[in-house]
């Protein structure tokens, strides 16, 4: 019995770990998964930043819907407003915000990736029984084109403003 307590004593042990071929295997799956990921994520960022430009515009419909209410039409003086876009360092997706006519709002984009600088969403307003809402748009898909339509690719654009 005793011999066979020490001959147990000296015997190889089984090594544990991950062969070089489950490693790989791994690794080969991880590349998989940030072929789809990567892409994905950096269309999540670039709408984020879009997003960002769209609350950046809340102070401009406010100027314009008080314009509208005043008035009492679409037939405002962009300029009459009281409202101006200045830009900051804080502000790094957005390089302009401007009234055009009928209250129709552009914003433009900076920085955003995917060589969408320059790129512009417009926020048009509509009046109904006294009441004002916003379409929103970017680029228009539709034939014809819908008017005034923004240049930011739709894919990128929040899906009311498609």
């Amino acid at each position: 019995m005793q011999a066979m307590q020490q001959s147990n004593r000296h015997s190889p042990r089984a090594q544990g770990g991950f062969t070089l071929i489950e490693l790989m295997i791994v690794i080969a799956i991880v590349g998989v998964l940030a072929m789809f990921a990567v892409p994905q994520y950096r269309s999540y960022l670039i709408r984020t930043k879009v997003v960002d430009g769209l609350n950046l515009a809340a102070p401009a419909k406010m100027a314009v819907s008080e314009a509208i209410q005043t008035k009492g039409s679409l037939d405002i003086d962009p300029t009459r407003t009281g409202y101006t876009f200045t830009p900051s360092a804080d502000i790094k997706n957005v390089s302009a915000i401007t009234i055009g006519a009928q209250g129709v709002i552009t914003i433009k984009y900076a920085d955003i990736g995917n060589n969408l600088d320059g790129k512009t969403i417009n926020l048009v307003p509509n009046v109904s029984d006294a009441a004002i809402s916003w379409s929103c748009r970017a680029a228009s898909v539709a034939t014809p084109p819908v008017a005034n339509s923004g240049t930011l690719p739709a894919e990128f654009a929040p899906e009311n403003c498609r």
